[in-house]
C-alpha cells in the first residue's frame, strides 16, 4: 500500500516560539509500515519549509509548510497518516485533515498521537475528514491496520482503533498492549525526513550545540502524576532499552549524519540508576566525543556519583521537574519528589559543569499563596546557588490527564476551539488562563513574571559575568543557555508580527487607494 504520513507545522502563540525538532513519533511509525513492505512518503511539513512563517488565527505563528502547498507536495495515496501531539494544535490539525480530505477524498486518513489517544470520540465527531484514529502507543497498531485495510478486512479485528463505521456510528476496540520488545523496533526512518534542514542549523528543544539527533533511551513513566497525560497514552509501565544499543544509534548518527549532540525525549530520563550507568559506560568506552541531554529528571535513581559519571560522558544540560517548592502542593499532586534533595543535587552539579533547568507549575488546583511563597524562596536560593534557566508555567487540565476529567467532569471544560487554544497559554507571556479558586488569571499571570524577572535579576546580579555572555551570545547568535535561545525566538516572532503588521497596513492602503479611482 502507498502510505503517506504528516507531520503538521508547528505553532506558537505570543513570543516565545515553537520548538522546530524531527518528530520522533512519525519517524517510528513510517520505519515499522516500511519494514512491513508498504510504500511510505513522510511529509515534514515543518521541516521542508523550516524558514517559513506566517500569521494565522489573528495571533499564531506557524512554522512550515502552508496548506496550500499540500496540493503540490502530496501524491495520491492508499492511507493518509497525521499525527497529532500537542492539544493546543488539535483546531490546526483538524483544519489540516479536512483539507487533505477534500484533495483524496476516497483515501483513508488516520490520526495518532497523544492528544488523539486522550480525545478519540471528540476528534471523530468533529472531525469530519478523519476516519479511524490510532490510541496509545502506535507502531504495532498500525501495522495491523494496515494488514487489515489491504485485505478488506473487519476494523473491530484491530486492537487501539476508534473509528467511524459506515453507517456513522462511533466505533472502539480494546486497546493494544504495550510493546513489550522496544529493542526490536527499526531505529526511525530519519532518511524519509529533511534532516540537514534541522542539522546545519542546530535545531535543538535545548541549548544549540551543533548537530542534533533526538533520540530515545525509554519509554513510559512509572509515576503517576494526576496533571500529566502519560498513563492514559503510555500506561504506568517503564520500558527501557538496552544501553548498548541506544550506543549503536548514537554511533550510527555520528557517522551517517555527522551528529554531535543527542537530545532524549524520553518522559522519565531516568529510572534505572543500572541502566543509565551502562549508558554512561558505553559512551566513554568508544570514545563518541558527544554530548547530550536529558529531560524531566526526577531524584530516585540520581545522585552525586551519576552525575558526574553523566558530565564524564557527555551530559551537559538536564532538566529538574521540581513543579512546586511546597510538598503539599506536591502531594496533591500524587508527585513525591523531595525539592530539597533536587536542590541539592543542582548545587552538586553545577559544580561539575552541567547546565539545569527547573519547571514549576504555577495555579495548581490546591496551591494557596503560602504555597507559591515556598516555590518563590526555593527558586531565588537556586538562583544564588548558580542555577541557570527556569521554565514556570500555568497550570491547565491537559487532555488525558486525571485532573483533565475531574474538570471535565464537574462541567469546568468545555472541549472547543477556545479550551484548545487557551492551552497555548505557556508560551505567551502576556496572559494566562486560571484554573485555580485562588488565583485569577492577573494574578496567576503576575506570579509568573515575578518570578521569572526576580530569578533572572537575582541570577545575573549574583553571577555578573553572565550578563555579558548573555549580550555577547545575542548579538553573534551563538545559544549557551535556553534564555538565549528563548530570546532568538522571541527576535523571529516580532519579526513575524511586525511582517503582518506592515503587510496590513499596505494592503489596506492600496485597497484605499483603488476605492478612490
Amino acid at each position: 500500500m502507498k502510505i503517506t504520513l504528516i507531520r503538521p507545522p508547528a505553532y506558537s502563540t505570543g513570543l516565545m516560539g515553537a520548538q522546530l525538532v524531527p518528530f520522533l513519533g512519525i519517524a517510528y511509525i513510517g520505519a515499522v509500515a516500511r519494514k512491513a513492505g508498504h510504500t511510505v512518503d513522510i511529509v515534514d511539513m515543518c521541516g521542508e519549509d523550516i524558514a517559513h512563517t506566517e500569521i494565522v488565527r489573528e495571533n499564531f505563528v506557524a512554522y512550515g509548510l502552508p496548506l496550500a502547498a499540500l496540493k503540490t507536495r502530496l501524491q495520491p495515496s492508499d492511507v493518509f497518516g497525521v499525527t497529532s501531539t500537542f492539544s493546543q494544535d488539535w483546531v490546526f490539525h483538524e483544519e489540516l485533515i479536512n483539507y487533505i480530505r477534500g484533495l483524496y477524498p476516497k483515501s483513508v486518513i488516520v490520526a495518532g498521537g497523544e492528544h488523539i489517544t486522550a480525545l478519540p470520540e471528540y476528534c471523530l465527531k468533529n472531525c469530519s475528514g478523519l476516519d479511524i484514529c490510532v490510541v496509545g502507543e502506535g507502531e504495532e497498531t498500525f501495522v495491523k491496520l494496515l494488514e487489515i485495510l489491504g485485505q478488506g478486512g473487519q476494523l473491530n479485528n484491530v486492537p487501539g482503533l476508534v473509528f467511524r463505521s459506515p453507517d456513522g456510528h462511533i466505533l472502539s476496540t480494546p486497546r493494544a498492549g504495550r510493546i513489550k520488545d522496544i529493542d526490536k523496533l527499526p531505529l526511525p526512518a530519519w532518511d524519509l525526513i529533511p534532516m540537514e534542514n534541522y542539522l546545519s542549523r542546530g535545531m535543538n528543544y535545548h541549548i544549540k550545540r551543533g548537530r542534533t539527533m533526538p533520540m530515545l533511551a525509554s519509554r513510559g513513566c512509572p509515576h503517576q502524576c494526576t496533571f500529566c497525560s502519560n498513563s492514559n497514552m503510555w500506561s504506568n509501565r517503564w520500558i527501557a532499552r538496552n544501553p548498548k544499543l541506544v550506543a549503536d544509534e548514537m554511533e550510527h548518527y555520528v557517522k551517517a549524519y555527522k551528529a554531535n549532540n543527542f537530545v532524549f525525549s524520553d518522559l522519565t530520563a531516568v529510572v534505572s540508576r543500572d541502566i543509565i550507568i551502562a549508558l554512561c559506560n558505553e559512551i566513554i568506552n568508544r570514545k563518541l566525543n558527544i554530548t547530550w541531554q536529558l529531560p524531566t529528571l526526577r531524584t530516585e535513581a540520581v545522585d552525586y556519583d551519576v552525575l558526574k559519571l553523566m558530565y564524564s560522558a557527555g551530559c551537559r544540560e538536564l532538566d529538574f521537574a521540581i513543579e512546586s517548592g511546597s510538598k503539599e502542593v506536591l502531594k496533591s499532586i500524587n508527585k513525591n519528589n523531595n525539592p530539597k534533595k533536587m536542590a541539592l543535587l543542582i548545587k552538586q552539579g553545577l559544580g561539575l559543569g552541567i547546565n539545569f533547568s527547573i519547571n514549576i507549575i504555577l495555579g495548581l488546583p490546591r496551591e494557596e499563596f503560602w504555597d507559591f511563597l515556598k516555590t518563590y524562596w526555593l527558586v531565588m536560593k537556586l538562583a544564588v546557588s548558580g542555577l541557570q534557566e527556569i521554565n514556570a508555567f500555568p497550570f491547565v487540565p491537559y487532555p488525558g490527564s486525571k485532573l483533565f476529567e475531574e474538570f471535565l467532569g464537574a462541567g469546568k471544560i468545555k472541549l472547543g476551539n477556545n479550551y484548545f487554544f487557551g492551552l497555548s497559554g505557556y508560551t505567551d507571556l502576556s496572559q494566562a488562563i486560571s484554573w485555580s479558586d485562588k488565583f485569577g488569571p492577573k494574578t496567576l499571570n503576575f506570579m509568573r513574571l515575578f518570578l521569572f524577572v526576580s530569578f533572572y535579576s537575582l541570577m545575573l546580579i549574583s553571577h555578573p559575568k553572565r550578563i555579558f555572555r548573555l549580550v555577547a551570545n545575542v548579538f553573534y547568535g551563538r545559544t549557551t543557555t535556553k534564555l538565549e535561545s528563548v530570546i532568538r525566538k522571541i527576535f523571529k516572532n516580532i519579526k513575524a508580527y511586525s511582517f503582518k503588521a506592515i503587510y496590513g497596513k499596505l494592503k489596506n492602503k492600496d485597497n484605499g487607494n483603488r476605492a478612490n479611482t
